[in-house]
Parts: C-alpha cells; structure tokens; sequence
C-alpha cells in the first residue's frame, strides 16, 4: 500500500521539477549511485547542465571533472539496491531515467515499512497490541512521517527513521545477556555497532543522538552499565564498524578536497549556541514542530506516565528530544531550508513513540467520556496536520518565520 501511495504521489511529478525524487538536497544524496558506477566520478562525462536541471543539490565542476556534493553518502548506500534494479531495466542509462525516480519511491516506502515493523516489535515488549497500534497509527497520520516517508522519498529522513527504530530493537532487548555484558552474542554487538555507523553516514548530527541512547536496556544500574561499556571487545567492534562504513566517505573527501577529513558544509554551523531558537523550532508558522504536529504534545505528559513504568526510558525520550531541539535550533538555520514541520524530528519518533504509547495507555484506562472526547479531538488533530501536509507545497511561503497570515492561507485558502 505504502509503495502504491508514493508512486500515486510522484505520478504527475515530472523529472527535473522540484517535486519530483531527485531534486535539490534529494538529488545531493543520490548523486553518489550514477557518479559511482555510470560516470566514474567524473564530472565532465555528465550530461551538460545535469545539476542545474536537478535543483543545484549537487555540482559539476567541469574544469577539474570533480562531482561536488556536501550530503553523506548514507542515504545513496540504502538506495542502491533499488536503482540496480532500476538500471538493469532502464533504456535510458544516465543514471536519471523515469525509473531511477520511481526506484526512490520504492526504496523510501521499503524503509518507512521496515521502520513501522521494527517500532511495532519494540513498542510490544512493554505495551499491548491495541496501545502499540494506536501509537504508530498516530505516528503515521499525525505528524511529518509519512510525509517524508511518501512524499519526500529521496531525503535522508525515512531512511534514519528505519534506522533509529533498527537501533531501539536491538538495544532494548530484554533477554539476558544484554548487549554490552562480556558473554554477549557478538553478533548483536556487531549489528548494534553498524547501525550506530549506519546513522551517523545518514546524517552525521545524528550520531550525537544515537549515542544518547545507550542505556536503553534494562537490567543494570546506569552506572554498572556505563562501567561495562569500557570493553576492549565493544571498542574494536564499533570502530571496525565506523571504518567499515565511513571508509566510502573520507575517499570521497579526500577526491573532491585532497584531505580525508574535511567539513563538506562550508560556513553553515552553529552560530546560535546560546541564544537557540527553541520558540521558533517549536512553534514559528515557518516549520514550528508542535504548530504541525501538536500530537507531539503528548510526549510531554507522556514521559511523566513513562516514568512510572520506566524510569529510564522516560529521561532517554525527553534527553534525546531537548538534545535534538537545542542542536537544531542552535544550527544557522533552524528550519533547515525548504522543509515541512521540524524535519529533524521525523527520526526521533521511535524514540518519542514510548511516551506517546504511555498516554495513549494512560487515556485507554480513563472513563468513557472522556475516551471518546479526546479520541473526537485527536481526530481533528490529525484531520489538521493531513491538510497543512497536503497542501504544503515544498516551501513555507511566508515573508518572515512568523508570518501568520501566510499560514492561514496555507490551511484555508
């Protein structure tokens, strides 16, 4: 279903027009398949123009022949297999025929699956199948997920999503003996270790946040578990991991910049550690988080509900999201471009999923009245957030961040 609903929504999407899935950013990521394996990295073998027919989210530099893009190479790495297929079947061979643009399609819709699966599982451990389906239904149709996972199928979010979902199953494993004791399988060790790199090639600032969350199995002390991870078996594995996974990456800096290390975003950064724009992030027309996806609300009260079953997951969900806010309302610019509803976050939900589970729990137990009031309210909710991600059209069009009449126009006109 998932497949069909995003080919659906590419089907009047015309190649080289800034809805289609390679475009602008999206196109940054994917440059890396056809660079790779049609045109060996060189840029003068390109069709002429070819970047700037794609939205500039990559550079042909054609007086050195280098293929110049700032994104990781992450989201490319988990397309592949997709465009493979797309290429074997293609009669146009440039790397960006009708079908490399539905391959995206297929791929995104693959991952947000696998991502929804993998959430399903985890969530299961600790709630019921009725509580655990609520939350991912909310999930869905309630906030920017499946607008990245349908719509903006070549950006690196869905792809993260599965990956932060593949992260919590493996952590919160609950059978003994869990990941980072001395007799562990050395296989989930090592599949915990890939996918930490896995993330942080998606989208590097994510590492940050990933490496927040590794208390989240259970049966030892913060500190006992702290204290078991200074392991020389966990060490060698997650930078065997980090070689492994990043090696593709340092080559690619070390073609285009002649150093192995380099910082491919040039002068955007942080210029606003201390004074974030945590107001704006959260509620500015301009992609305010909760203003277009006030279901997120619930995460809130929720981590308190969380922390009566489980303390430690309740601060991991809360740590993970003031970390994310801070980070991105500290980035130069905190609406990260031309995006729908805080996009950073779309990532994180996995880890937002638990304190929504406890309030969607929490009201499941309450009187009947008020069952039925606040599932009326919660379906205009996501009623609101299905129309303002309709009819976004890529940008907020607004003057300024706080543009509420251009806001209005979006959800009424």
């Amino acid at each position: 279903m998932l497949v069909f609903l995003a080919l659906n929504r590419h089907s009047k999407a015309r190649p080289f027009t800034y809805h289609s899935e390679i475009w602008g950013d999206k196109a940054g990521y994917y440059v890396y398949l056809p660079a790779a394996f049609t045109y060996h990295f060189d840029a003068r073998a390109f069709p002429d123009s070819l970047d700037t027919a794609t939205g500039n989210g990559f550079r042909l530099q054609r007086t050195t022949g280098k293929v110049e893009t700032k994104y990781p190479y992450g989201v490319a790495l988990l397309e592949a297999p997709f465009w493979a297929a797309a290429q074997a079947f293609a009669q146009d061979k440039t790397g960006f025929s009708k079908a490399e643009h539905k391959a995206i399609d297929v791929a995104a819709a693959t991952y947000f699956v696998l991502g929804l699966w993998l959430l399903t599982a985890t969530l299961r451990r600790r709630f019921s199948g009725l509580v655990t389906a609520l939350t991912v239904a909310v999930l869905v149709s309630g906030t920017n997920l499946w607008y990245y996972g349908l719509r903006e199928t070549g950006m690196s979010h869905v792809y993260s999503f599965w990956a932060f979902a593949l992260l919590l199953y493996l952590l919160s494993n609950a059978r003994r003996p869990t990941w980072y004791e001395p007799d562990a399988p050395l296989g989930q060790v090592a599949a915990i270790a890939a996918t930490v790199a896995l993330i942080s090639v998606l989208r590097p600032l994510n590492l940050v946040l990933a490496l927040l969350l590794w208390p989240a199995g259970e049966p030892r002390t913060w500190g006992g578990q702290l204290r078991a991870l200074f392991q020389w078996r966990l060490g060698v594995l997650f930078l065997a991991a980090a070689v492994v996974l990043w090696l593709p990456q340092l080559a690619y800096y070390r073609y285009l910049h002649g150093s192995w290390l380099a910082y491919s975003y040039g002068q955007e950064g942080f210029p606003n550690l201390l004074t974030p724009k945590l107001a704006e992030l959260w509620l500015a027309p301009r992609n305010g988080s909760f203003l277009y996806n006030p279901v997120l609300l619930l995460v809130l009260p929720g981590s308190v509900l969380l922390a009566r079953a489980s303390s430690r997951q309740a601060v991991l969900a809360l740590g993970v999201w003031a970390g994310a806010s801070y980070l991105y309302a500290a980035w130069w610019d905190y609406g990260l471009g031309c995006s729908y509803a805080g996009r950073g976050f779309v990532e994180l939900y996995p880890v937002l999923a638990w304190p929504l589970a406890a309030a969607v729990a929490y009201l499941l137990q309450r009187p009947q009245w008020l069952r039925w009031s606040t599932g009326a309210l919660l379906v205009l909710v996501l009623a609101y957030n299905m129309r303002a991600s309709v009819r976004f059209d890529g940008c907020f069009y607004g003057t300024h961040e706080w543009d509420w009449p251009a806001y209005r126009t979006l959800l009424l006109n």
